[in-house]
């Protein structure tokens, strides 16, 4: 199935622009993550912590709807999902 991978700023000079990426019927959020954190190579430590955890400054949507650390483990990705990833904005 294809998932799409948007990012942003800082995170698409890591992950590399919008990508169509390949993964098997089923694949669970957890996985995709994991996949995304060897993506990142080098440059993990920016997105992830040493236990494998999104940082919490991080934000991660899928089909609009935002996705918190603690659903992680429960969601399981289906054909055409979208997933954002990007760091909140702030002004002043």
């Amino acid at each position: 199935m294809k998932i799409r991978i948007k990012t942003f700023a800082q995170i698409k000079d890591i992950l590399g622009a919008d990508n169509f990426l390949e993964y098997p019927d089923g694949t669970s959020m957890r996985k995709l993550l994991k996949s995304l954190r060897q993506k990142a190579g080098d440059s993990e430590d920016q997105l992830f912590s040493r236990e494998g955890e999104l940082h919490s400054n991080l934000v991660l949507m899928m089909n609009g709807t935002r996705i918190y650390k603690e659903d992680i483990e429960s969601i399981t990705l289906s054909e055409g999902d979208e997933i954002v990833l990007f760091f909140p904005v702030s002004g002043g």
